[in-house]
């Protein structure tokens, strides 16, 4: 997710090798007081990047249900119709509540709470500090002078280190993203892709194989943006496809983020995406199209809309849940930190009222 990216987007428009196998605000609330926690199937998984919650309750943020009582997030997830969380983990973050956090420590915690709820888990590897995205993919501080040799082994053994410590504590993980929104690739330079593609696949393969070892079954990840553009999934993943990586993942990850600049991007480059409905449409056709062309799985792993259109959001989010329901290997679909509310963190695609209650459910 790039927080930067998202928050001029609203201010401008409202918004190598192969051994692996209106503008007003709207307050309406969806769940009823006689709603009950409801489990999806297992098969499809929906609910939410919540990587932010510990950052927000060490600030005093609260959440609420619809009766107006005060709420643990993790069972408030439930009730909204969720049965999955994703957490970020970043190498050696800072204690900022906005770009800190997230480390080893603090994924382990609240993937306690996970558990506890009932709840399935996916891990989000940064490769980072903070924040990696398309237009950022710094290297940790601490790898910043290692060789692309040292950044491959690097990559292998913090992803085992994180994994493990979560296994030793009775953790069931079922996906693990190797990278963050990786369209060009991780690491920069050496694992841009656009210039180091091999470097690419050498790191993703590190960190796939290295999930593996921990948790055999567990589905990796790539991870891409701009789920609507059926062009930048294609170009990563042929790219891996091309240096016998392809073998090394299970799920291609797209991040969709509806919004009034797809008209923009449209227009720039043909696309026909007047309206949400078109976005959605297209998004639906793409998973398709990726599922039949590469025979993998695919999976909406970020999703927003302005928290001040939040019936819109409900809209989006229960459409596109309809349009994808049948497809076999569509994974499901996890909002990115949607109990951010009333301005946290700068971040305006919350999906929770004003007053801390839920806003948009799978339901």
């Amino acid at each position: 997710m790039n927080i930067k990216y998202i928050t001029a987007l609203l201010a401008s428009s409202l918004l190598a090798f192969s051994s692996c196998s209106d503008d007003k605000d709207d307050t309406s609330n969806p769940i009823s007081p006689e709603d009950k926690p409801t489990e999806q199937p297992v098969g499809k998984a929906y609910g939410a990047d919540i990587s932010w919650i510990t950052a927000q309750e060490a600030k005093g943020v609260k959440f609420y249900n619809e009766k107006g009582s005060q709420s643990d997030m993790f069972s408030l997830l439930k009730v909204m119709g969720g049965n999955t969380v994703r957490f970020r983990v970043w190498v050696n973050p800072s204690n900022d509540p906005y770009s800190g956090y997230c480390d080893k420590a603090d994924v382990l915690a609240k993937c306690k709470r996970a558990k506890a709820a009932g709840l399935r888990i996916m891990i989000d590897f940064h490769y980072s500090d903070s924040w990696a995205d398309p237009s950022k993919q710094n290297k940790p501080a601490a790898w910043k002078s290692y060789t692309v040799d040292q950044l491959t082994d690097a990559v292998a053994t913090h992803t085992t280190d994180v994994l493990s410590t979560l296994k030793a504590e009775g953790i069931d993980v079922e996906w693990v993203q190797v990278g963050n929104e990786t369209r060009d690739g991780m690491l920069w330079e050496e694992g841009r892709c656009s210039k180091n593609p091999k470097n690419y696949a050498a790191f993703t393969k590190a960190g796939a194989e290295a999930a593996k070892k921990v948790y055999p079954n567990v589905k990796v990840i790539v991870h891409i943006d701009n789920g609507w553009a059926y062009w930048t999934p294609e170009w990563i993943v042929d790219q891996l496809k091309a240096r016998g990586v392809h073998s090394c993942y299970d799920v291609i990850g797209i991040s969709y983020y509806p919004s009034e600049m797809l008209k923009e991007e449209s227009a720039k480059n043909d696309f026909n995406i007047l309206t949400w409905e078109d976005g959605n449409k297209t998004v639906a056709q793409n998973i398709t199209k990726w599922i039949n062309k590469y025979q993998k799985k695919v999976m909406v792993v970020e999703y927003g809309y302005t928290n001040s259109k939040l019936a819109e959001a409900q809209s989006i989010l229960t459409d596109l849940m309809s349009r994808t329901k049948d497809i076999e290997d569509f994974e499901g679909i996890l909002m990115w930190e949607p109990q951010s509310y009333n301005g946290w963190a700068g971040y305006g695609l919350g999906l929770f009222t004003k007053d801390g209650r839920p806003g948009v459910v799978f339901k």
